[in-house]
């Protein structure tokens, strides 16, 4: 009887044993993991910063062909309407000229 305690007592320590290293193990994994997920985390966040900056440059690169776009086609307007303008000035003219003379 004694010797089965004795081996079973020696089974017990074995099978706390084998518990203490399968929770090392297995700390260590969890460990390897989270750090694993944390630089998998990391590199995700540097791919989408690099990501924002270059769609901030498109945007900025189409909003600077937007704006010089604008400003031409402003200026063909201004260039229209100081022709009409010059046009309509040399009419004016010669309108105001025709009433001060009494032609008109």
């Amino acid at each position: 009887m004694e010797r089965v305690l004795k081996e079973l007592k020696k089974v017990e320590n074995e099978a706390e044993k084998i518990r203490r290293e399968a929770t090392e193990r297995a700390d260590a994994i969890i460990k390897l993991a989270h750090q694993g997920a944390e630089r998998i985390i990391s590199d995700a966040v540097k791919e989408a910063e690099g990501e924002v900056n270059r769609l901030m440059k498109n945007f900025e690169k189409s909003m600077e062909r937007l704006h010089e776009k604008s400003i031409k086609d402003c200026e063909a307007k201004i260039k229209e309407l100081r022709r009409r303008a010059e046009k309509n000035k040399r009419d004016a003219v010669e309108l105001v000229f025709k009433i001060l003379t009494g032609e008109e």
